[in-house]
């Protein structure tokens, strides 16, 4: 679609506010201002202020009314979106499809998504069929979300054969989706076949070994079993995660720490023979949770602890986060969570001195952990004690947390003059909680060089 800016008017992505500026705002009260920058063309204090005035029962029409001038512009999809929301609640389907249909056509996926759903609220079965054909035929539409709106509709047998032909004209990737549907149809064992087979060879996508285990959990748990001990399929340890999990959902714990304990060791064996992989990349920035679950130690640590049995979770983490420090902040919460903070701290320490790289971040998992358990006091009096607190993450850890939770006097004084990028948010942030709306506007508006004293 044409989204060119009819005038200089409307602002870029790159020219508005911020969303966490405009939330900031809006938390705040500062409703005004919202409406000053949405009709001087913010898009994001626009769609701000729509959502607060249908929250509190204003006409739809006073939101359509700030929307409606973004609709050709480069925030066209988002606006559109919205507008298509209002629309479809108010009983206008028709004009709210007809605004969403070029969008979903150029495959945008919000677009997709809400007008496959007003297609199968107005019955229209077909329809949806034939944007899974589009879809399939050129890649456009997102396969994964027209699919799923299939689901219930009777038509099962119709989306299978779509999928089918694609893969057996050579199209990779549609496996997983292909099972889904065979096993909503009660074709489990081809749905089987199907995420077997995809596990052959030398790789193999995650995403699949781990639906083929959760597909023999809900329909064939002995298969599971053979699956997680090694019957020549790649996956097995998704299957043995799967695994201990339905375990613990039969009520069965000891087994399932039984299914992990063997897995959970083999971090610790291979550190005291200096086998371990150093996993930087799962550690250097926030803890990714998605790879902490596939962490055996995390997953047997989390079952023991929410199961009352702390003190083996404890035990289980503690070597473990010396061979991986992606671990020592779910050890920290855990000590933090029993009113041990002095030991997370310790432990802390001790891994530090056992010499690992980059000591300052992992200082830092001690820091998350405690404004994770919301003792944001605590983390940015340590932080004002850390060795780096004069520069680096920690100076800037500092000053993010006073611009959120303590002073923001003293958190505009850290972040100075020349704020740039994230920094630059963050100072917004506080000049609204020190009452300073206006500046923290004139600031995200402003050169980096501007000074608020």
């Amino acid at each position: 679609m044409d989204t060119a800016e009819p005038d200089g008017r409307y602002r870029s992505v790159e020219d508005g506010l911020p969303r966490e500026v405009v939330e900031a705002l809006a938390e705040h009260g500062h409703l005004d201002l919202l409406r000053r920058e949405a009709d001087d063309g913010d898009y994001e204090c626009a769609d701000m202020l729509g959502r607060l005035l249908r929250a509190r029962g204003e006409p739809p029409a006073a939101a359509l009314a700030l929307l409606r001038p973004f609709v050709n512009t480069s925030w066209a999809a988002r606006a559109t979106d919205h507008i298509a929301e209002i629309l479809a609640e108010e009983g206008d389907v028709v004009a709210a499809m007809a605004m969403l249909r070029p969008f979903a056509d150029e495959g945008q996926r919000e677009a997709v998504q809400r007008l496959g759903m007003l297609l199968v609220g107005q019955g229209r079965d077909e329809d949806l069929l034939a944007m899974l054909r589009q879809g399939l035929a050129d890649n456009l539409y997102p396969i994964d979300v027209v699919v799923e709106l299939t689901r219930g509709l009777g038509r099962d047998e119709a989306v299978i054969d779509l999928l089918r032909s694609r893969i057996d004209a050579g199209r990779r990737g549609l496996e997983s989706l292909l099972a889904s549907v065979l096993e909503r149809d009660g074709r489990v064992e081809e749905a089987v076949t199907v995420l077997s087979a995809s596990l052959r060879g030398r790789s193999y996508n995650i995403e699949d070994a781990e639906q083929l285990a959760d597909l023999l959990a809900r329909h064939d748990p002995a298969a599971l079993v053979d699956f997680a001990a090694g019957d020549g399929r790649n996956g097995r340890k998704f299957a043995t995660h799967r695994l201990a999990r339905l375990c613990e959902e039969q009520g069965r714990i000891d087994d399932a720490v039984a299914v992990l304990a063997p897995l959970a060791a083999r971090l610790r064996r291979k550190e005291e023979h200096g086998l371990v992989h150093y996993a930087v990349a799962s550690w250097l920035g926030p803890v990714s949770a998605d790879a902490l679950g596939r962490n055996e130690a995390w997953l047997l640590a989390d079952l023991l602890a929410r199961h009352g049995r702390v003190e083996e979770a404890i035990t289980v983490l503690r070597p473990a986060a010396s061979a991986d420090p992606a671990l020592v902040r779910p050890l920290c919460l855990l000590l933090i969570g029993q009113g041990r903070p002095d030991e997370a701290r310790a432990v802390v320490a001790e891994v530090v001195a056992e010499g690992r790289p980059d000591p300052v971040k992992l200082r830092l998992e001690w820091i998350e952990a405690l404004v994770a358990c919301g003792r944001h006091e605590q983390a940015i009096a340590e932080l004002r004690t850390d060795p780096e607190a004069g520069s680096g993450y920690a100076h800037e850890r500092l000053a993010a947390l006073l611009a959120c939770f303590g002073s923001p006097d003293e958190a505009i004084a850290m972040l100075g003059p020349a704020t740039e990028g994230w920094d630059r948010v963050l100072l917004a942030k506080a000049l609204i909680r020190a009452g300073r709306p206006q500046d923290a506007i004139a600031t995200m508006r402003a050169e980096p060089t501007t000074e608020w004293v």
